[in-house]
C-alpha cells in the first residue's frame, strides 16, 4: 500500500471520530487539533519512512501532543506516542494484532535484492517477519504494521477504542 493510500484510509476511518469530538484537520501529515484553553491537543499518524515493501509491508505510529500551537512536532510541548496510553490488556491486544499481521506476511524469495546485500542487511530485513516475542512493555514504542487495507482497518478500530481515554489523559497534562 502506498503511503497516500494508508493516509486516505486512516483519514476515512478516524476522521469522523475526530470531527465528532471537536477536532479539525491540522497542518502536516495526517493530523487533527483541538484547542484546550490556551493550548492545543494535536494528534497525528506518521507512516514509517522505510516505505512500503511488497513482502514486509510497512508501519505507522500515532503521536499526540499538547502545545501552544496546533502544529505537529512543536518544541515547547509535551509529546507522547499512543503506546504510552495503553493499559496492560491493551498492550496485549496490540501484541496479538501485530503478530497476526506479521504471521500473514509471505517472506521474500531467496533471490530478493535485500537478501543479497550483506548478511547484516539480510538479518535486519528477515527480522521483519519474526513475531514479537513478548507483549509490549509499558511505554514501549509501537509501530502498527500493515500489509493490506484490512490490516489498516484493524488498527483503526483499535485506535478508535483508545482515543476517548487518550484524549482525557492529554487534557489532564499540566
Amino acid at each position: 500500500m502506498k503511503s497516500t493510500e494508508v493516509y486516505a484510509q486512516l483519514k476515512s476511518e478516524l476522521g469522523p471520530w475526530f470531527k465528532s469530538a471537536g477536532f479539525k484537520r491540522a497542518k502536516g501529515l495526517l493530523s487533527w487539533s483541538r484547542p484546550q484553553g490556551e493550548m492545543h491537543i494535536v494528534i497525528w499518524c506518521q507512516i514509517s519512512q522505510d516505505g512500503f515493501d511488497k513482502y514486509a509491508g510497512s508501519g505507522f505510529v500515532v503521536e499526540c501532543q499538547r502545545s501552544s500551537e496546533p502544529l505537529i512536532g512543536m518544541n515547547q510541548s509535551r509529546r507522547e506516542r499512543l503506546g504510552k496510553f495503553l493499559s496492560a490488556q491493551e498492550r496485549i491486544d496490540a501484541w496479538h494484532i501485530q503478530n497476526n499481521i506479521i504471521s500473514s506476511l509471505n517472506p521474500p524469495p531467496q533471490n530478493f535484492h535485500a537478501l543479497r546485500i550483506s548478511p547484516k542487511i539480510s538479518a535486519w530485513y528477515l527480522a521483519k517477519f519474526d513475531p514479537v516475542i513478548l507483549p509490549y512493555a509499558e511505554n514501549e514504542d509501537i509501530w502498527f504494521r500493515h500489509h493490506t487495507p484490512e490490516d489498516v482497518f484493524t488498527w483503526a478500530k483499535f485506535i478508535l477504542r483508545k482515543l476517548p481515554t487518550m484524549i482525557e489523559d492529554i487534557e489532564s497534562w499540566g
